[in-house]
Order: structure tokens, then C-alpha cells, then sequence
């Protein structure tokens, strides 16, 4: 199990992926230090942010240069810009999906699977291997998101728009289970389907769509249950930036956990009753 990790982390520093992925991180950390206003990829969710109100808008609308934008932003109000940033980490998703290709659909595309399993790794060994290497590699990047969003925000905006470090810290440790959640479900539908391409089909879009559908179903509804915003993967992302209760915060655990544990018993049966080739 060792020597695999040891080769995954291997191939992961010598490719070009890890450090774009660095790369965009910076850039968007800067972009949003910057702008004053935390960046989402999809349909947002929110961090009690004031940035729908009528007069903002229209203020936004009318700034014609980058400095008339930052005084409207600034005019808002007082805002803990990295714990809204750190709010929206289910940005981190789609770097995940990176990660998932790299260290397990590429070895399926590659035919290199039944080469190592033909010798004295087991099926099972080889599984967590990879979840592991991954969930490992999405923690730090994690880490690295938070802490380099703090301290870009520090720097360009001044301490009125930054946390506390130990908040931020705080921040960062309870919505790991979530991250890992996320991380999971991934590495399931890695292993379920076994190709680059039809993993990328399936997990690139299916946060958005997801979204959209519960975005369309709620409309018609005319309400959008409690239970959702309260337990919803990425409204818990953004729930956990929003000072939240000591008994939400061990619900989320908990729910974490049942998706942790669902997701890898199922993509490991998955893995163990298939035909490699």
C-alpha cells in the first residue's frame, strides 16, 4: 500500500496538474482580495451577504473603475472577506476532480491496473491506496486555499477585512469532513465507472446540475426547505464559515460520516466485483 502512495505522490509532483491547480488557487485568491467579493463557480449559496440588495447593485452597476468598485464594496460594510471566501470552498470541488483523474481513472485509461494488481497487491490494498492519497492531497489543498486567502486578504485589505487567524483555523478543521465527503464521492464514481472520460462527463457537471434541479423543484414548490439549506453539502461549507452552533456542527459530523462511509463501502464493492482489464 505504501509503495503505491509513495508512486501516486511521485507522479502528482513531477506532472504540470498539481501546479496549475496551485496556480489558479493564487490567481483566484488574489481576484477576490482584490474585488472584495468571494468568487463561486455555479448557483451561489450564501454567506450572509449583502451583495443582492437593490441599492448595492445599482452602485456595483454604476463603478467604472476598479478603485470606485472597491470603495462601494468597501462602503457595504465591515466583512470578514476570508471566512466568505473559505465559505464557498465547494469551488474546491472541481479541483478534486484533478486530483481523482491523475491518481485513479488515468491508471484504468492506461490498462496499468491489472499490471499492479497482478502482483502482491490485493484489490483491497489497492483501493485505499488511492482514497487515501486523494483525500490526503484534498486536505492540504484545502488548507492551502484557507490560509492563502487569509493572508492575500491580510495583506491587500488590511486587518478590518480579515478574520482572526485561530477563526480561520477553526473554519478550516470542521469543514474537512465535509471536504471528504465530497472527496468520496468522487473516488465512487471514479471507481464505478473506470474511464477519464466518463468520469469527467459525470462529475464535472453534477454539482451544477444538482443545483439546478433543486433551484427548479424549489421554485415550484415556492419554498426551499430548512433541511436543505441546513444540510445540503455546500450550504454546509457555507454554514460552517457563519459562526455556526456547536450541536449544528456535530449534526454535520455525524450526516458526514453516514456519506463517508456509504460512498467507500460502495466504491470499494464496486471495485472488488469488477472485470479489470
Amino acid at each position: 500500500m505504501l509503495n503505491i502512495i509513495k508512486s501516486d505522490l511521485y507522479r502528482i509532483f513531477r506532472g504540470k496538474s498539481l501546479y496549475i491547480v496551485t496556480a489558479i488557487i493564487i490567481f483566484m485568491a488574489v481576484i477576490s482580495a482584490i474585488t472584495l467579493s468571494p468568487g463561486h463557480i455555479g448557483v451561489a449559496v450564501g454567506t450572509g451577504s449583502t451583495m443582492t440588495d437593490p441599492d448595492t447593485v445599482a452602485k456595483i452597476a454604476e463603478a467604472k473603475t476598479l478603485g470606485e468598485f472597491r470603495d462601494v464594496m468597501k462602503e457595504i460594510g465591515t466583512i470578514k472577506l476570508d471566512a466568505q471566501i473559505i465559505g464557498q470552498n465547494s469551488n474546491l470541488y472541481y479541483f478534486f476532480i484533478v486530483f481523482v483523474v491523475v491518481i485513479i481513472t488515468s491508471d484504468f485509461s492506461n490498462k496499468s491496473v491489472k499490471n499492479t494488481l497482478s502482483s502482491a497487491i490485493s484489490r483491497r490494498e489497492y483501493y485505499f491506496s488511492k482514497l487515501i492519497t486523494v483525500i490526503g492531497m484534498g486536505t492540504v489543498l484545502v488548507l492551502f486555499n484557507d490560509f492563502i486567502n487569509y493572508v492575500l486578504n491580510y495583506v491587500i485589505n488590511g486587518k478590518e477585512f480579515a478574520s482572526e487567524i485561530g477563526y480561520i483555523t477553526k473554519i478550516s478543521l470542521i469543514q474537512i469532513p465535509v471536504v471528504w465527503t465530497l472527496i468520496c464521492m468522487l473516488v465512487c464514481i471514479a471507481f464505478f465507472v473506470r474511464k477519464t472520460s466518463v468520469f469527467n462527463t459525470i462529475s464535472i457537471p453534477l454539482l451544477m446540475i444538482l443545483q439546478v434541479i433543486a433551484v427548479i423543484l424549489f421554485a415550484i414548490l415556492r419554498e426551499t426547505p430548512k433541511w436543505y439549506t441546513d444540510f445540503e453539502l455546500q450550504y454546509v461549507l457555507s454554514n460552517m464559515a457563519n459562526e455556526p452552533s456547536n450541536s449544528y456542527i456535530i449534526k454535520c459530523f455525524v450526516l458526514s460520516t453516514v456519506y463517508i462511509v456509504a460512498f467507500v463501502t460502495a466504491g470499494y464493492c464496486a471495485f472488488k466485483n469488477a472485470e479489470v482489464k
